[in-house]
């Protein structure tokens, strides 16, 4: 399990530094992909919970969600170049920092070392990255990676540990509400006015004025 997780806070740490929206998919992808196999790592026969499980972590969160976007940013012929967070090492530091942050108050939050405390630790740093994120993007795309990073990291915290989060009305509930939220990022990233669209409108209307 301590592998999975570091290698989860890896992959949500890479696409902050290296700037493409393909990047930032194939984060979410591999994300849900990691949630997947920590919350069915323990599940030896096929159930309604296990299935319910695999339907939210493997396709919706892995491969839904990021195939939906990918197309609508390739309907829309964007640059390959997205940054997520502010291309400099002021932005970098903070992401480290908040990282390092999270891993000092899993120690207090859980005091025995293992496998629950790094679960917190890990969760607890995407939640904050995902935050961040969320509170620096200023394009649409970006708000959007933001708010799937908050969304994977609760998931991991709720199924990462025992596989999973409740009573299966509660889930299944939070699975369909999971599926309308992806409807609605394509929706926005397709028709809410990218950042450099609406500075390129703003100039226009100046430069005829």
């Amino acid at each position: 399990m301590t592998g999975v997780l570091l290698a989860f806070i890896i992959v949500a740490l890479v696409p902050l530094f290296v700037a493409t929206w393909r990047t930032s998919l194939l984060g979410l992808s591999l994300q849900g992909g990691l949630i997947a196999w920590l919350a069915l790592r323990h599940s030896a026969t096929l159930s309604f919970g296990s299935a319910l499980t695999a339907l939210d972590t493997v396709g919706l969160r892995a491969l839904a969600a990021p195939a939906v976007l990918y197309a609508a940013m390739r309907a829309l012929k964007v640059p390959p170049r997205n940054n997520v967070i502010a291309p400099n090492l002021l932005s970098w530091a903070i992401a480290i920092g908040l990282v390092v942050v999270a891993f000092r108050s899993s120690d207090v939050l859980v005091p025995p070392e293992g496998e629950p405390q790094m679960l917190v630790a890990v969760s607890g740093s995407a939640l904050v990255l995902g935050m961040f994120v969320l509170s620096t993007a200023q394009g649409t795309f970006s708000q959007v990676v933001g708010l799937l990073r908050i969304e994977n990291a609760i998931a991991l915290f709720e199924l990462g540990g025992s596989g999973h989060s409740g009573a299966l009305g509660i889930r299944v509930g939070m699975t369909l509400i999971l599926l309308v939220s992806v409807g609605l990022y394509r929706w926005y990233v397709l028709h809410v006015p990218r950042d450099d669209e609406a500075d390129s409108d703003a100039d226009t209307e100046t430069a005829v004025l």
